[in-house]
C-alpha cells in the first residue's frame, strides 16, 4: 500500500486524465495552468478563438498581420486538443515548409515544452513535425477490440505542407486518418490547395466529434476560404462580430487595430501589431480602405484578388451594375469568340447593342469533347449568328489539330456548317491591353458564371522566390490555370473589337482612346 499522502504513478496519471477531461470545455484555462501562458497574454480575440473551436466544429479566422493566429493555434489548440481528446488524431497543414517547420510546430513544440516546464507533460514523443502519443505495446495488447486498437495507434499529430506536385500524395493518406476524435488545422488557408481542403470537409469532418480551424490572412476574395466565411448580408461580412456563416462556420475576424499594443500604442505583448506598423507602414501605404489594409489589417478579403488581370474591373463592373440580368435580346445578332485546344474548348457568346457589349452565354468544355461536341452545343442555341472567331493560331503553320487527325480544325469545323475565322495576329501585352480598354463598355449576363470565375482568378504567376509576406512578386506572365481558356476567347474579342470591329467594316468601338483613358484614371488603372 503506498503511504498516505503519496500518489502512485497509476494514480497521478488517473488525476490528470480527469483534469484534462476538465479541460475540454475550457482551452483558455489549460493555456494558463497547464501551457503556462501568463493570463495578461491572453488577449480578447486570441480567448474568443480558444472558447469556439471548444464550442463549434468549423472555425474560420480571418485576420491581419501580427495578432498571434499562428501562437493561438500552435502553442495551445493543438497542445489542448490532443491532450483532452483521446485517442485522437491531429492533423496540421499549412502551404509551404517553412510555415509549417519554423512557424506551426515551432508554437506546438513551445507548448509541449511549455507544459513540461509547468510540471504537467503531455506525454508522447515529439519530432520536427510529428508528435507520436501512441501507447506502448502493453496497453495496446489488452485491447481486444480492433477498432479501438486502430484508433488508439492513430493516436498521433502530425504536419505537412501542400503543393500540386504532392497534394494527390498527401489527401490519398488523409483518408484514412479517422479516429475517435479528429482536429484539422488549415494554417494560412488562402494559399492551401484545393485538393487538400476538399479533402479535409469530404473525408476527415464527418461528425461532431471531428473538428476544424482555418486560418489566415484573407487574401484571396475567391477561394474556398472566402466562401467558406461568406455570408448572405454584406454588412455581416464586413462586421466585426462573429457569425455563422452561409456554408455553417463559425467565423471571426481579428483586425489589428484590436490588439492591446495598438490600442495602449505601446509593447504590452510581444509579438503583435504596434500601431507605428500599422498606421504607419500599412496604412500610410495602401490608404485606409485599400485592399492592402483590408487583409493586412483589418482581417478582411480584398475586394479583387491580388495579381489578376481583371479582377478590379470585374469589381468596377460589378459596381456599376454591368454584372446582373443580360440575356439574349433576339433584336441583335450574336458573334462567338472560342479559344480552342486539345482537352479544353472556352468561348463567350457576344451580342453589339449600340455602346455595349454584351456577353450573353458561355461555353466551357474540360472533358475533350472536341470540335463535334462544341459544334453541336452552338448551332443548338436559339441565337442568330453574325460571325464566329477564334485566335490568330487557327490558321497557318502552327494551326492546331485538336481531335482532327491529319485535317485542321478550321476546315473540320467548316465541314460542321460553323465557319470560324480567325482574329489578327497580336502579341501577349498587346492583346491584355485591348481587353482592358473594352471592359468599360462590358455588360456581363449573371449565368456567365464559368466567365466570371475565369474573370476573377485570371492573373499572373506568383513568385515564390522572391515573394514576401508583405510584399508579393509576380511573374510577367499569367498562371498556367484553366482560367486562361476564357480569358485567352476575351482577348481574341477584344483584339477583334479594337482592331477591325466585329462588322467588318474597321471602325472598331464607338468609345474613343480620350475616353477609356479619363474612365482608367478616374479608377486608379494607368498606373
Amino acid at each position: 500500500m503506498p503511504s498516505q499522502g503519496k500518489l502512485t504513478t497509476e494514480q497521478m496519471e488517473l488525476a490528470i486524465y480527469r483534469r484534462f477531461l476538465d479541460y475540454r470545455q475550457h482551452p483558455v484555462a489549460f493555456a494558463h495552468e497547464v501551457i503556462g501562458i501568463p493570463l495578461r497574454y491572453i488577449w480578447s480575440k486570441m480567448s474568443e478563438i480558444l472558447e469556439a473551436v471548444a464550442r463549434y466544429q468549423k472555425v474560420a479566422v480571418k485576420a491581419g498581420h501580427s495578432v498571434s493566429k499562428t501562437f493561438t493555434v500552435g502553442r495551445v489548440v493543438v497542445p489542448w486538443f490532443k491532450s483532452c481528446f483521446q485517442p485522437g488524431t491531429v492533423v496540421t497543414t499549412a502551404p509551404s515548409e517553412h510555415q509549417v517547420k519554423n512557424q506551426l510546430w515551432k508554437e506546438i513544440h513551445a507548448g509541449f515544452n511549455g507544459a513540461k516546464a509547468n510540471g504537467i507533460p503531455l506525454g508522447g514523443q515529439m519530432h520536427t513535425t510529428f508528435w507520436d502519443q501512441k501507447p506502448d505495446k502493453a496497453f495496446l495488447d489488452q485491447i481486444t477490440d480492433p477498432m479501438l486498437r486502430a484508433n488508439w495507434e492513430k493516436n498521433f499529430v502530425t504536419g505537412f505542407s501542400t503543393s500540386p506536385d504532392t497534394a494527390a500524395e498527401h489527401a490519398t493518406k488523409m483518408h484514412g486518418w479517422h479516429n475517435e476524435w479528429v482536429l484539422v488545422v488549415l494554417d494560412e488557408v488562402c494559399g492551401l490547395v484545393p485538393q487538400i481542403t476538399r479533402t479535409v470537409m469530404d473525408s476527415l469532418i464527418v461528425d461532431d466529434q471531428c473538428k476544424v480551424i482555418a486560418i489566415g490572412n484573407p487574401t484571396d476574395p475567391e477561394s474556398e476560404f472566402a466562401e467558406w466565411c461568406h455570408h448572405s448580408d454584406p454588412a455581416v461580412n464586413e462586421g466585426k462580430e462573429s457569425y455563422l456563416s452561409d456554408k455553417g462556420w463559425w467565423v471571426i475576424r481579428v483586425d489589428a487595430r484590436d490588439n492591446p499594443n495598438y490600442i495602449q500604442n505601446r509593447r504590452v505583448i510581444p509579438g503583435l501589431a504596434s500601431r507605428q506598423w500599422v498606421d504607419g507602414d500599412i496604412i500610410a501605404k495602401y490608404g485606409i480602405d485599400g485592399d492592402g489594409t483590408r487583409y493586412r489589417v483589418a482581417g478582411l478579403f480584398p475586394t479583387h484578388k491580388e495579381g489578376t488581370y481583371y479582377g478590379l474591373l470585374l469589381n468596377h463592373a460589378r459596381t456599376e451594375g454591368r454584372v446582373g440580368h443580360y440575356p439574349y435580346d433576339n433584336i441583335y445578332p450574336v458573334y462567338t469568340f472560342s479559344d480552342y485546344g486539345d482537352r479544353w474548348t472556352a468561348t463567350i457568346f457576344v451580342q453589339k447593342k449600340q455602346d455595349r457589349l454584351c456577353i450573353i452565354d458561355d461555353y466551357w468544355d474540360n472533358d475533350g469533347q472536341g470540335a463535334p461536341a462544341w459544334a453541336k452545343a452552338v448551332k443548338s442555341k436559339p441565337y442568330m449568328y453574325a460571325g464566329h472567331y477564334a485566335g490568330p493560331d487557327l490558321v497557318g503553320s502552327n494551326a492546331r489539330k485538336f481531335h482532327t487527325g491529319n485535317k485542321l480544325l478550321k476546315d473540320i469545323l467548316a465541314g460542321m456548317g460553323v465557319n470560324v475565322k480567325p482574329v489578327r495576329k497580336h502579341t501577349f501585352d498587346g492583346g491584355i491591353e485591348a481587353t482592358r480598354t473594352i471592359w468599360p463598355l462590358l455588360h456581363i449576363d449573371e449565368g456567365c458564371k464559368t466567365f466570371i470565375d475565369a474573370a476573377k482568378g485570371y492573373g499572373k504567376k506568383k513568385d515564390m522566390r522572391l515573394s514576401t509576406k508583405d510584399h508579393v512578386v509576380y511573374h510577367d506572365q499569367p498562371d498556367r490555370t484553366w482560367h486562361r481558356h476564357m480569358m485567352d476567347a476575351l482577348r481574341h474579342f477584344a483584339v477583334q473589337e479594337r482592331g477591325i470591329g466585329i462588322d467588318g467594316t474597321g471602325k472598331g468601338s464607338s468609345v474613343t482612346l480620350i475616353q477609356i483613358r479619363k474612365w482608367q484614371e478616374e479608377f486608379g488603372l494607368t498606373a
